[in-house]
């Protein structure tokens, strides 16, 4: 077997179990598929395909442990579905400058946001206060408005938001996030195509691993432990960002 191939289904491996259990496995597979040569719009392209079958094996995983409400489900999915759409158009008038720019003051705000009081939300069940208002419903927007213009991070984003303003606890908001996440990408991926600008065979390669990373994401998303560990993910993964991003500036 060649080594790009298994390189190919780690890094898919690794893409669904962080995206299922906090989020930013595209920060692993997108610069992966640049070094294997792919030009950044058809990287970006084909990086939609583990991303969505990852989602989509997690979201049928958190609907089997019963744990997905689809009143509620619609109610998150509808304003970021919809954000999501406007930030694709937007994506294509917005220079890339201006982008970098907002990716990285997004790293630094998700960063300082882990540590306003959030990891107490993540310990705690807070289903009994739960928030739908126009304030979350405007949150929500902003984050599928994200989603469509740069989508790194924004399963970050949409986990922070469900945890302080929605007032999910963990399981419930990793459970919701997947079906976002998975609504979004099957849009983005849908772009992507008729533009063909994906590379269907190595991104099949990385579903195949996002498969797994995905079963297992889920799995340990429903175990106590992951209260902790989602966060230290998280942390972990936004730092390494900030640095990479601030040696790519300095």
């Amino acid at each position: 077997m060649p080594i790009e191939i298994i390189i190919a289904v780690g890094a898919g491996l690794l893409c669904g179990f962080l995206n299922t259990v906090a989020s930013s496995g595209s920060a692993v597979t997108l610069p992966l598929l640049i070094f294997m040569g792919l030009a950044p719009s058809i990287a970006n392209g084909t990086n939609r395909v583990p991303v969505l079958v990852g989602a989509l094996i997690a979201s049928i995983a958190f609907l089997r442990a019963g744990i997905i409400d689809w009143s509620l489900a619609f109610k998150i999915l509808t304003p970021t579905v919809i954000g999501s759409i406007f930030g694709a158009f937007l994506a294509v008038y917005m220079p890339e400058n201006y982008i970098k720019l907002l990716i990285f003051i997004a790293l630094i705000c998700a960063f300082l946001l882990l540590f306003s009081g959030v990891k107490k939300l993540f310990e705690k069940e807070l289903e009994e206060s739960l928030r739908y208002s126009g304030l979350e419903i405007g949150i929500l927007f902003a984050v599928g408005l994200w989603l469509g213009l740069i989508v790194l991070d924004g399963g970050t984003y949409l986990l922070l938001a469900l945890i302080a303003f929605v007032r999910l606890p963990l399981v419930k908001a990793n459970a919701y996030k997947n079906l976002v996440v998975l609504a979004t990408a099957a849009i983005a991926l849908t772009v992507f195509s008729i533009k063909d600008e994906v590379n269907w065979e190595l991104g099949g390669i990385m579903a195949l691993g996002s498969i797994v990373g995905a079963f297992f994401g889920a799995k340990f998303s429903l175990n106590p432990l992951a209260k902790v560990w989602t966060f230290r993910f998280l942390v972990a993964v936004i730092v390494l960002e900030l640095i990479h991003m601030g040696m790519q500036y300095f």
